[in-house]
């Protein structure tokens, strides 16, 4: 017995090693440190682990865990097997616990944005730490003149709603989930079109309906790239959703409708420099509560990638009024870097 045991670990250990080697597989690890002016206290999301590769030349694994240094122990951002054009019908099939393919930034990992968290209205939408969900998610392309995909997912759970997967809880432990009865579906329409060599206008339509939840959207983006490092960016997002039932740990009536938008403008000045404004709206319609917020924001990578320094200036009105500046450093051994273009 120990000696199939000593064969089965050796062996695990050389096939890990062989596809190390061949830089199928790679492993990054991230973390980062912020301080605010609201509480003048030390901040951090944690030890994230990273890993991605190809397991064939059609299927990519990728795996995002988390570990919380404030409590909580760790969590699964998203686990998924990414297979590329398995039909003639389908570019692309994602199998597993991922981040849906709904709207631009929910998609995104916070420690790439430039704009350092995301804003409150996609945080009221999504939670706090962006909505992941068990489920299966298809690309297809469509016949048209111009770039385009339209996308179907079957999701376990909805938008803020408390996720049952094992080792994944980042709201209190005593909030129940219903994500077994039923599933969600959630639908995206992408459309890219070049207005030169160098600049591109893309524009994304978003539906989800199912488990008592519905949200409608679009989102808009334009990109200017004019060299590799250079670049101007202009993004938006809006939604009007009806939260039912529970959302994010929290009752509301039937009727209640929640609306969110933000836009950003940004500019990659080169390699080490970006800036931007950011300006963001959301309102609860039968509450009568909303808030609004604008301000600035910018990265600084002084060496490479692997580190960035950010900042925010935001001041906020309606049910907060309040001005703060956030400061923060991203940091990542490994091929998954913080910083982006």
């Amino acid at each position: 017995m120990k000696e199939l045991l000593f064969y089965i670990v050796l062996g695990h250990s050389i096939a890990f090693s062989q596809l190390f080697n061949k830089k199928n597989i790679s492993i990054s690890a991230l973390s980062d440190l912020s301080i605010s002016s609201q509480d003048s206290s030390f901040r951090s999301h944690g030890l994230e682990l990273v890993l991605m590769g190809n397991i064939q030349p059609n299927a990519m694994v990728m795996a995002y865990v988390t570990n919380h240094f404030a409590g909580g122990g760790a969590s699964v951002e998203e686990v998924y097997i990414d297979f590329k054009k398995p039909s003639r019908f389908t570019s692309n099939i994602k199998l597993g616990y991922f981040r849906p393919n709904f709207g631009i930034i929910n998609k995104q990992h916070e420690h790439t944005y430039n704009f350092m968290s995301a804003p409150k209205s996609i945080t009221n939408l999504f939670g706090m730490h962006g909505w992941s969900t068990l489920g299966i998610s298809t690309i297809s392309n469509l016949p048209l003149a111009w770039e385009n995909y339209f996308s179907i997912n079957i999701l376990q759970n909805s938008i803020g709603e408390v996720s049952n997967y094992s080792g994944h809880q980042h709201e209190p432990a005593n909030i129940e989930s219903d994500s077994t009865i039923g599933f969600s579906f959630a639908y995206r329409f992408n459309q890219e079109f070049a207005i030169n060599k160098s600049s591109k206008f893309a524009l994304g339509l978003n539906m989800l309906n199912g488990r008592e939840k519905e949200s409608i959207g679009f989102d808009l983006q334009m990109k200017n790239q004019s060299k590799q490092y250079r670049s101007f960016l202009i993004q938006m997002e809006y939604y009007s959703s009806k939260i039912y039932s529970d959302h994010l740990g929290i009752s509301y009536h039937p009727d209640e409708e929640l609306a969110s938008a933000y836009i950003i403008a940004g500019r990659q000045f080169n390699k080490k420099y970006h800036l931007g404004i950011i300006a963001d709206h959301w309102s609860y319609r039968l509450k009568d509560q909303e808030s609004s917020s604008y301000g600035i924001y910018g990265a600084f990578a002084p060496f490479d990638d692997s580190i960035a320094f950010r900042f925010k200036l935001l001041n906020e009105s309606g049910l907060n009024n309040n001005s703060y500046v956030v400061l923060s450093a991203v940091w990542a051994i490994g091929p998954h870097k913080p910083q982006r273009y």
